[in-house]
């Protein structure tokens, strides 16, 4: 649901709507070393964070507490656990995976992403000789 603000710019100037969106953002409580406290993330960042705490057999609260013991202390926790969930994919992530998945060099998303090293050429040029059926 949208809400309306009305501004007025100056004195005299015609009153100007300006339409809220809501925010995006899933607000949730978690106990970070035996506090209770909320963090505001993406859904995506959720479904993340879950996914890491069963392959780790862990819980979100047993997450974001080790999350906040490792943070710098001027990092604010949510920034803090989305890096921790970029990371925590990011060293899972392969080659081959990536392959499989079918990321890089601009194909997925149907762009060329500038200049390419000799090795992104030869994948390229083999990728685009495979058939796929």
């Amino acid at each position: 649901m949208l809400g309306t603000e009305i501004i007025q710019e100056r004195v005299g100037a015609p009153e100007i709507k300006k339409e809220r969106l809501r925010s995006t953002l899933v607000s949730r409580n978690v106990v970070v070393s035996g506090r209770r406290t909320s963090v505001r993330l993406e859904p995506e960042m959720w479904d993340g964070l879950r996914e890491i705490c069963q392959r780790e057999r862990s819980t979100i609260h047993q997450i974001c507490t080790t999350v906040s013991l490792q943070k710098l202390e001027e990092t604010s926790l949510t920034a803090a656990i989305r890096v921790f969930v970029m990371r925590y994919y990011r060293l899972a992530a392969t080659e081959e995976g990536h392959a499989k998945a079918g990321h890089g060099y601009g194909l997925t998303l149907g762009l060329c992403m500038g200049p390419r090293s000799p090795y992104e050429q030869r994948l390229t040029a083999t990728l685009t000789k495979t058939s796929f059926a």
